[in-house]
């Protein structure tokens, strides 16, 4: 792309002035006019040449001050030095010795000297434009003077006047400094204007209204979003206080301000907007203040992306029509969820470890109002107390050894709009419990290490594999946050009480696992069914599904009667681990509720044998046990199993 080239403007009748610049004027990046107009009659020409685009004008010195007030490119003048009035009255000298010279706006020191060494009589005349210069000169002819020194103007009323005059010119390397420094302002000025330019592009794309003030309130700059919120051009704003256009913004005024205000509120109109104010310092010293403004519906849309964005992936798997069932109790919860669904107060599901507790509140999640909002999930008794509490409420940067850079929101900012579920809350600590209690009732989390409260809307959902009033009267779980989780309750029943679901589960996985490996179902025979209906199943749906895995596997690639007893009694054998390992809701036997206590060395050796046979992994080990990975982790640390 060829390089513009610099248009240049030059305002000068004198002939070494036009020799030099024509002489410059062959270079291939600079284009040159030249105009004889000087003073006021340069004016009109100046300010036409700004409209085509002009970038630069250069001329004496008078005329500069004159164009700097009517144009805003820059205008550089030759230097007047004492040296060209020097030549000038040499000149005048073989005229006359009594010699005036014209003076713009004020008068140069030194001549007097001049008058002592060259026995002459030198009388400077002040003039501030073309008519005053005119007036001088008419005046002084009608005086005792031999001869006047000045400019081109000035020698056309002395000859209009019958004065003899003398013309001062200019030193060439004068004339070729001073074009050259006009080059190089324009180039600065290019600079300027494409960094003023992405400056104000950047300030114009942002969603926030920006303006400028100096230290008395007047509008200095406004950007694009500031004006449409104002609904006003930037005409009308430029020049005017702040406070006309922001009247009901109380903390307008208390500007200018030395300190920063921020999330200040205030109106526009009818429409909220949240206000921050921010000092403009130099050297020490408040020149101004810069106010940036956001409608609140924009804050609030921002703030609903990034919880979207952060979000992403907590979705939900299940519909309460994938509850599947045969049994009237069933049905009852499956009808119970449909109706809860249409309101959004608390949900606590209680019920044995594998019953489908975590279905069943997806299904009433993806059944009710905000089934488009994330769905986040936790269990309480898979992360150490300092984790689950980080997790929950997120923490800050620096609040711990370790923390991400720039902190990190918890799972409750992240389920804002949407719903989060607490699996397993009876292994809450009880420290955690009074945050999630007061989480709960202020609908606001504070992240670990901060100082701000943040408002959130969820639906809260939350399941226990104990009876939490249980619970609550053993000392172990919080009675005020009891009564705040036990609004809905559903109570999801085992496998054990709603027999008649066992055979259309059965088929129902065996299609499932069959499909998976391209295999034709496997049929059971009807005495091996009924088996399977009379076994109590400890671990219910969970430990169901996982054993009809076990059976399409093997039934599939060694089909033989040997293969279903030995599977049997492989579920018969496990029988006692996991009516051990699994705490029901049901109280034992006994009444106490401590019954089942967890120093059971049986239990413990049970344990221990299922991680030696897994090589400790505790995932294998927990299927192994038919129970869930969390359960066997809150056993291991109960019984010290390392």
């Amino acid at each position: 792309m060829p390089k513009k080239k610099i248009r240049m403007a030059i305002f000068t009748p004198i002939d070494n002035v036009i020799q030099r610049t024509e002489l410059m004027s062959t270079r291939d990046d600079l284009e040159i006019q030249i105009f004889p107009q000087v003073l006021d009659d340069a004016i009109p020409f100046c300010i036409e040449l700004e409209k085509e685009g002009v970038e630069v004008v250069v001329t004496r010195r008078a005329t500069a001050h004159l164009l700097r007030k009517v144009t805003n490119i820059p205008v550089l003048s030759f230097p007047k030095r004492s040296i060209d009035i020097l030549i000038g009255i040499e000149k005048a000298l073989k005229i006359g010795r009594k010699i005036l010279v014209p003076m713009y706006k004020q008068p140069m020191g030194g001549l007097s000297i001049l008058e002592t060494l060259l026995d002459v009589k030198l009388e400077q005349l002040i003039f501030v434009n073309k008519e005053s210069l005119k007036k001088l000169v008419r005046s002084y002819s009608k005086k005792d003077f031999d001869v006047i020194v000045g400019g081109p103007q000035c020698c056309k009323f002395a000859e209009m006047y019958g004065l003899p005059s003398v013309e001062t010119s200019h030193q060439e390397y004068d004339i070729d400094a001073t074009l050259e420094n006009a080059i190089s302002s324009v180039m600065a000025f290019r600079q300027q204007r494409i960094i003023a330019n992405e400056y104000r592009s950047v300030i114009d794309a942002t969603s926030d209204g920006i303006i400028a003030t100096d230290n008395k309130g007047l509008i200095t700059k406004i950007n694009l979003t500031g004006r449409a919120y104002l609904q006003l051009s930037e005409e009308e704003v430029i020049g005017t206080q702040i406070s006309r256009h922001l009247k009901n913004c109380p903390s307008i005024k208390k500007l200018p301000t030395r300190r920063s205000l921020t999330d200040q509120l205030g109106k526009i109109g009818k429409n909220q907007f949240v206000f921050n104010h921010t000092p403009i310092r130099m050297e020490n010293e408040i020149i101004g203040t810069v106010t940036t403004f956001r409608n609140i519906t924009n804050v609030q849309r921002s703030e609903h992306a990034v919880r979207r964005s952060l979000s992403k992936g907590f979705k939900t798997s299940y519909r309460l029509e994938d509850l599947i069932h045969e049994s009237p109790s069933m049905n009852e919860i499956v009808e119970m969820g449909r109706q809860y669904a249409k309101i959004d107060s608390t949900v606590l599901a209680m019920g044995e470890t594998g019953t489908g507790k975590e279905m069943l509140v997806q299904g009433i999640h993806n059944a009710g109002p905000r089934c488009r909002k994330p769905f986040v999930s936790v269990n309480c008794a898979a992360l150490p107390e300092q984790l689950l509490e980080s997790e929950l409420f997120g923490y800050e940067e620096g609040a711990f050894t370790g923390s991400r850079k720039g902190g990190k929101a918890g799972l409750f900012e992240l389920a804002h709009q949407g719903s989060i579920f607490l699996d397993e809350i009876d292994s809450t600590p009880l420290s955690v419990q009074v945050k999630l209690l007061r989480v709960l009732q202020e609908r606001e989390v504070m992240r670990i290490g901060g100082d701000r409260r943040i408002p959130i809307d969820v639906r809260v959902f939350a399941a226990a594999i104990q009876n939490l009033k249980q619970s609550v009267d053993a000392g172990n779980f919080r009675a005020d946050l009891y009564y705040r989780l036990n609004v809905l309750r559903i109570t999801v029943p085992p496998l054990r009480k709603r027999r008649e679901d066992i055979p259309t589960l059965l088929n129902f996985f065996i299609s499932l696992f069959s499909e998976k490996i391209g295999a034709e179902p496997i049929i059971l025979p009807e005495s091996y069914t009924l088996k399977l209906v009379d076994y109590r199943w400890p671990g219910n749906v969970r430990q169901l599904k996982n054993f009809t895995e076990q059976l399409v596997m093997n039934c599939t690639f060694k089909s033989t009667t040997q293969t279903l007893v030995d599977l049997y009694n492989d579920l018969i054998k496990n029988e006692n681990i996991g009516a051990m390992a699994v705490q029901t809701l049901e109280p034992p036997p006994d009444g106490n509720p401590k019954a089942l206590e967890y120093g059971s060395d049986e239990v413990k050796a049970k344990i221990e044998q299922a991680l030696v046979q897994t090589k400790y992994n505790r995932q294998k080990a927990a299927e192994l046990l038919q129970i869930s990975r969390s359960t066997l982790w809150r056993k291991m640390k109960e019984l010290k199993i390392g």
